[in-house]
């Protein structure tokens, strides 16, 4: 069961002053804003309420914060998160980041009223940095995704990372994995940090993260990955999320 559970940690492996070290050496990079919500339903609430309202919140972004991205997500693999549902969010710069919330601050009241009435995310907000490991340009749709906390070892920085994370992507979309990934750089609002980044995978359905897990396990995957990542990096066993967008943003 162990082994089993050390391979599920590292297959999610293959996907703010760490953040900011870290893209300074990547110079192709852009590393953008994300933010996290994490909400528990309201007595006779649900995903249905949520999404009714998650739709004029879309609304409102065509003409206030067209460039965010959001997606919610629903706990599918996990245990003891805290939380019912979870919001990501993105913007396509820090500058795009600011403008949005202040527009958010000034004009969303009544949204966010409505927001309250379903969910109560009022104890987790959070942002990271994003950097991607393999994905196709813009924001992925639905599906499936995948969160790992993952710890460089002794003498390793995060900024040693990204490059392993790549090389191990390279390698399984070689052997036909369709996995999108990306690490994530804890900034505001993270203030219990036991880890470096976090690993983020992602898959357009089940069937894609199924045929990923088989090239992995069974297929030579493990192998490449510990020779590449097990000098650099440990990551814990994911948690699943179903993703269902909210709405892509506008020129991205």
């Amino acid at each position: 069961m162990k082994k089993l559970l050390a391979i599920v940690a590292v297959l999610c492996s293959l996907s703010a002053g760490w953040a900011q070290t870290v893209l300074a050496q990547q110079a192709e990079d852009k590393g953008v804003p994300v933010e996290f919500f994490g909400c528990t339903y309201h007595d006779g609430k649900g995903l249905a309420d949520l999404t009714k309202v998650a739709d004029k919140f879309s609304k409102w972004s065509d003409k206030n914060d067209s460039g965010y991205s959001a997606w919610i997500l629903t706990p599918q693999f996990a245990t003891n998160l805290g939380l019912d549902v979870g919001w990501l969010g993105a913007w396509p710069s820090g500058e795009a980041m600011g403008k949005g919330m202040d527009l958010w601050m000034s004009g969303g009241r009544e949204l966010a009223a409505e927001f309250a009435a379903v969910v109560d995310c009022s104890n987790w907000h959070e942002s990271a940095t994003s950097a991607v490991v393999n994905a196709p340009k813009g924001p992925p749709g639905n599906g499936v995704v995948m969160f790992s906390e993952c710890t460089v070892v002794e003498g390793k920085s995060p900024a040693d990372a990204l490059p392993a994370h790549r090389k191990i992507g390279a390698e399984m979309k070689a052997m036909g994995s369709p996995a999108s990934s990306w690490l994530f750089y804890p900034g505001l609002g993270r203030s219990d940090i036991d880890f470096h980044y976090w690993s983020v995978i992602g898959f357009n359905n089940y069937s894609e993260m199924g045929a990923a897990t088989e090239i992995y396990v069974n297929g030579g995957g493990w192998e490449k990955a510990m020779g590449i990542l097990g000098s650099v990096s440990r990551c814990r066993p994911p948690t699943v999320f179903d993703a269902q967008v909210v709405r892509t943003g506008a020129g991205r």
